[in-house]
């Protein structure tokens, strides 16, 4: 079973402070903890609305896709935060460029990074459930066939990195304006699945910032004290154990821990 996508953060941010390389990956930290420390995020754009109170049904629209917005814009202020603590630790971990000058960039090489590193090492677990969740409630999403599309030729980044690749689509819908909004659905309900494809896409993210590490800290032999359940109960584990099982809700205790 997953933690919550705030603990999911605070774990990270844990174990980051715990590398002996805590100035190198400070900013890294920072990012993360903004992500998991958010509670609360609110949007009034009934306020703007001067035809508010004059119809109902047009009201029950408004109110509905106030609601939506509220949703929609706390996962996707998250999922910014989150993101910017991937960038932050690829500055730090630097990945080989990818063969394919053609295929060169941040992302991409991220991705190929993954791909040859994952290809004799297994991920850690729910990778395949979250990045097939984020490609199923973005196909429900009026306005995200590019999401789809970017699936499609994910196959030269191979599996463990086609989730980054496709996510970063999302990241550059955003940056360029061009994400479209969540509406009400016929019957005027905050039903969309906006915010669920955003969820996934953060939990993505913090997947694929695990897994840059475990590739990055690959020959390390570094015991981290880590906390099982954010408790106060701490024991001496190999870095490599505690990032691949630290989404878990059991810690990765299922795992073998040598």
């Amino acid at each position: 079973m997953l933690v919550s996508l705030r603990d999911h953060c605070a774990k990270l941010v844990s174990i980051l402070g715990d590398t002996q390389l805590v100035y190198d990956w400070e900013n890294v930290a920072t990012w993360l903890q903004l992500a998991a420390a958010m509670r609360t995020m609110e949007v009034d754009t009934i306020q703007f609305d001067h035809g508010f109170g004059y119809c109902s049904h047009a009201d029950e629209y408004s109110m509905a896709r106030d609601e939506l917005l509220n949703r929609f814009v706390f996962e996707l202020s998250r999922f910014n935060f989150a993101w910017g603590g991937l960038e932050s630790c690829l500055n730090n971990i630097r990945p080989p460029k990818h063969p394919d000058k053609s295929k060169r960039g941040k992302i991409s090489n991220a991705c190929y990074f993954l791909k040859t590193y994952f290809s004799n090492v297994s991920p850690p677990s729910h990778l395949g459930e979250e990045v097939a969740a984020f490609r199923s409630a973005s196909s429900l999403c009026f306005g995200y066939h590019s999401i789809e599309k970017r699936f499609r030729n994910s196959e030269e980044v191979g599996w463990p990195g086609a989730g980054l690749f496709s996510v970063y689509e999302l990241r550059n819908l955003f940056a360029h304006g061009s994400l479209d909004f969540p509406e009400p659905d016929e019957e005027n309900q905050p039903l969309s699945d906006h915010q669920h494809m955003v969820a996934h896409a953060t939990r993505v993210v913090l997947l694929s910032i695990q897994m840059l590490l475990m590739a990055h800290f690959a020959d390390s032999r570094l015991e981290i004290p880590y906390a099982w359940d954010l408790g106060i109960g701490l024991d001496d584990v190999p870095l490599s154990f505690a990032l691949k099982g630290c989404h878990r809700s059991d810690g990765g205790a299922q795992g073998s821990l040598f």
